[in-house]
């Protein structure tokens, strides 16, 4: 396994939103409205020449379970177009499905979960060369422990997130050497307002939010000091106060959806702004998250498009001068509905694991830039 390098270009990542699918974890329950939302703007196939395939699991041996089936699959499709890197979730409740006593804290410093449902997954990345970079700590409230929320005491949410964050760092320290801490700092507010976090906490900033990401890279820093951090923000509504974020980091990371809210016109030329940022940052900058739906059609939304963007984004990225990474957002569609219903058509691969034009296009985009 090739440790990610954020220093250099170039490397070439995928985002994967359904970690659960690699662990014997349930799957979170959808938001009902979501979900009757996406039904009622039910998909048909677009892509006129679509080729008839799934992603083949070739990997020899059985596996035990479905999820390591999985994740094996994954790894082998992976590896089989270049990837570099794989950016995922690693949700706090995996590990700690009820919050930890508080007064237990002090006395377990050296304490381990005991149980690490993302092993599998981890394992199988790395055994085919490639890296991880997992989030850490995010506030999102159904990856939270069952009950916990900022707003039941700010300072003690600050101290188990720190927690978490040691135990998970030195359980990995040894095949995971890059971190996302948190998720989208300058977008909490948004976050609250569309359901996906929970509290009055996530709406103030300040404080509460340089202690926290301050504690969250000096814990990964302290358990693992070779490790990188990263923290990511999202770029495309006004320009993100870098400067505020990047003493808590080693890298940076931009977010960009520039059709999010309208399928036309097709244009990745906004991650020009990336390098626009760079002297602000004052340190590595990457493209965390980019991507472009291929549904709902009634939306304009169609597969071709996708693949379009795909390329272009590579291909820009690539060519700009302060970027050393690109993470295309996401790998797989899957039954799990957020909002808006585009959200749900990111993936470069379908629910019943049939690979659209744009997982394609990324493979052979790949192949012609690396020459």
């Amino acid at each position: 396994m090739r440790p990610l390098d954020l220093t250099k270009k170039f490397s070439f990542g995928i985002n994967l939103d359904d970690t659960w699918r690699y662990t014997e974890v349930q799957e979170p329950k959808s938001i009902i409205f979501p979900h009757l939302l996406s039904l009622s703007l039910k998909e048909g196939v677009t892509f006129e020449k679509r080729e008839e395939a799934t992603i083949a699991f070739h990997h020899q041996g059985i596996p035990q379970n479905e999820a390591e089936r999985a994740s094996l699959a994954l790894a082998d499709a992976l590896k089989s177009i270049g990837v570099d890197f794989v950016r995922c979730w690693f949700p706090w409740r995996f590990f700690e499905p009820n919050p930890i006593p508080l007064e237990s804290l002090d006395g377990m410093p050296d304490m381990s979960y005991t149980s690490w449902p993302t092993d599998g997954l981890v394992k199988s990345l790395t055994n085919q060369g490639i890296s991880l970079m997992p989030v850490l700590a995010c506030g999102y409230q159904r990856m939270l422990p069952h009950g916990l929320t900022p707003d039941s005491g700010r300072e003690d949410y600050i101290r188990r997130a720190t927690f978490h964050a040691r135990q998970v760092v030195r359980h990995y320290k040894d095949t995971v050497k890059t971190w996302q801490i948190e998720n989208e700092p300058n977008w909490w507010r948004m976050h609250e307002a569309g359901g996906w976090r929970t509290g009055a906490a996530w709406l103030e900033g300040g404080s509460f939010t340089d202690e926290l990401l301050e504690s969250l890279n000096t814990a990964v820093h302290e358990e693992d000091s070779g490790a990188t951090t990263m923290i990511n923000l999202e770029a495309d509504e006004e320009r993100p106060k870098i400067a505020e974020y990047s003493k808590y980091c080693d890298v940076i990371g931009l977010d960009f959806y520039p059709n999010y809210k309208t399928s036309e016109p097709v244009d990745p030329s906004v991650l020009r702004k990336a390098d626009e940022f760079a002297n602000e940052a004052g340190k590595p900058l990457m493209i965390a998250e980019t991507g472009y739906p291929s549904g709902p059609s009634p939306l304009g939304y169609t597969e071709d498009k996708q693949a379009d963007y795909v390329e272009g984004a590579l291909r820009e990225a690539y060519s700009l001068d302060k970027v050393t990474a690109i993470g295309i957002w996401r790998y797989l569609d899957t039954s799990w509905r957020s909002f808006p219903p585009q959200e749900n058509h990111f993936g470069l691969i379908d629910e019943k694991e049939g690979p659209k034009a744009a997982w394609y296009r990324y493979g052979h985009v790949l192949k012609d830039l690396r020459g």
